[in-house]
């Protein structure tokens, strides 16, 4: 992935130059379908210097749509979101598994995801949960999760060969605590959609995510979460959110969160 060179722009220390980005939270839903279509979706990452995008979508039709526009930007993963089955209600969908195993005869998808799974006693304990876990693992897919700790260390329990992207790094898990559960779970990844602002919550970075990401630096990468079409609208200054705190660290140690890390699990 070459570096986009925008002029006067400063990015990870190189004057002149901004860092690529790979976002792995996007989400091209029904909602946005209307006010961005596939070309105008891809013009917001091209704009924003996103050079690949891990994407989800409710229902799936989207995301595959933008992968057909674009299958060397666009990587797919599956939501198990469609019709009326959402966040609330998804773990307990008969036809669950059904659907995952349709849906992935596409071939395409690197994932199963984002999904929401809430700290209340039993959320992952059913069995369409209990077998997605196993579906994924032998598979060799992710799963990008949206909980607390509790979810995702329930997950690793019922399959130990899971791959895990924690979305939002938890949303408001502390550094310390996300710290622990990356030394603890060698394959959980970490990404920092809604986090901007607790990473720099003013003109520098705050010392415990720092020390953090240079402590671990190849388990974080960046994401923005376009969950609504308003935050389409304003793609490029979510980017830039994250590259402002990027800019703060060591150039190598940038380079990895904003897009090497995820070249990695999901390819240039």
């Amino acid at each position: 992935m070459g570096a986009v060179a925008i002029a006067g722009v400063a990015g990870g220390g190189i004057a002149g130059e901004r860092l690529p980005i790979f976002d792995t939270h996007v989400h091209y839903s029904q909602g946005a379908w209307d006010a961005f279509s596939p070309r105008k979706a891809l013009d917001a990452l091209e704009a924003a210097g996103v050079e690949r995008a891990l994407v989800s979508s409710s229902p799936d039709h989207g995301t595959i749509k933008l992968h057909r526009a674009a299958p060397d930007r666009i990587v797919p993963i599956l939501r198990p979101y469609r019709g009326e089955v959402r966040s609330s209600n998804w773990i307990d969908d008969p036809k669950l598994i059904d659907y995952l195993e349709a849906r992935l005869k596409l071939g395409v998808h690197k994932g199963i995801g984002e999904f929401h799974l809430f700290d209340l006693p039993g959320s992952t304990a059913t069995p369409q949960v209990r077998q997605m876990a196993k579906l994924a693992a032998a598979r060799s897919l992710f799963l990008h999760i949206h909980s607390g700790p509790g979810p995702v260390e329930a997950m690793f329990r019922i399959e130990p060969k899971s791959k895990i992207l924690w979305a939002h790094a938890g949303f408001t898990t502390p550094p310390a605590e996300v710290g622990a559960l990356v030394e603890r779970y060698r394959n959980l990844w970490v990404e920092m959609s809604f986090r901007a602002h607790s990473i720099m919550p003013g003109e520098r970075i705050d010392p415990a995510w720092r020390d953090l990401f240079l402590s671990h630096p190849d388990r974080f990468m960046v994401g923005t979460d376009t969950y609504v079409s308003d935050r389409w609208a304003v793609y490029i200054g979510l980017v830039d959110e994250h590259r402002a705190w990027l800019e703060q660290l060591p150039r190598e140690v940038a380079e990895k969160i904003a897009y090497r890390n995820a070249e990695r699990l999901f390819g240039k």
